[in-house]
Order: structure tokens, then sequence, then C-alpha cells
């Protein structure tokens, strides 16, 4: 009964509370930095060998070295499409790292994972036979 009572009170008072809403402008009169577009995701800026497939070599099961080797192909075949570059080769070759006696005599070198050869005045970058620029692992 006092239940009743008590609930037939509060549904006739009134409501005496309003919510107020007030707009707020920007706390500062400074401009807005300007725009500036972000640079698409370089997967080869370090390497052109980005998963490391040679860890596989000696791997149980026998062709997972191919298969990264298949992925990875397509992730930096995919990256130079996407920024409108020339593809890399899907092959890879050995050769000799920058600056030693051996890259020196055969006047090729391994840089950053891209065939280099020794011009007279620099470095110019390798083709591939089968197109694209040539991918190299340095040693």
């Amino acid at each position: 009964m006092l239940r009743g009572t008590l609930l037939i009170l509060l549904a006739l008072s009134p409501v005496t509370h309003a919510q107020t809403i007030k707009a707020q402008g920007p706390r500062s009169q400074s401009t807005p930095p300007a725009y500036q577009p972000r640079q698409p995701y370089n997967s080869m800026a370090k390497d052109t060998t980005p998963l490391n497939c040679e860890q596989y070599r000696n791997h149980p099961h026998p062709s997972m070295q191919q298969l990264c080797q298949g992925w990875e192909n397509s992730l930096v075949q995919g990256d130079a499409q996407r920024q409108g570059r020339p593809g890399p080769s899907s092959e890879i070759i050995d050769l000799p790292a920058l600056g030693s006696s051996e890259a020196k005599q055969l006047g090729y070198a391994c840089v950053g994972g891209q065939a280099m050869r020794k011009l007279s005045n620099g470095w110019e970058q390798v083709s591939s036979p089968q197109g694209g620029w040539q991918r190299c692992r340095g040693g």
C-alpha cells in the first residue's frame, strides 16, 4: 500500500530539473595544421626480402621455403604496383655485398636487396632477364 502511494506521488510530481546543452566553439583561435598526405607504405624500404625466406632452408617441410618465396614475391610485386613503380624480379641471385673486394673485382654488388652494376661514375640498377629489376641476397 505504501509503495503504491509513493509511486503515484512520484508519477504526479512535476519534473523540476531539466538538462541544458550548451554549444561550445573552438577553444583557441589558431589555424589548423596544413594537410599533409601520408606516404604509402613501402615494404621494400630497407630490403627487398622482407620475409627472409632463407630461414626456412632447413625446415622439416621441404616446400616451406618455396611457399614463403611465393608470398614474398607477391608482397613486393604488389607493393611496386600500388606505388606505380617497376616490379622486382621473382628470382633472387647471390651477389657480394657493396664495398667488399669481391664486389670491386666482379663489378656487381647487392645493395639493400637490389643488384647493382659498377659504372665509371657510380652504380646502376640491374634489370632481370625475366623483366623488372633484379633482386639479390648479399653475402
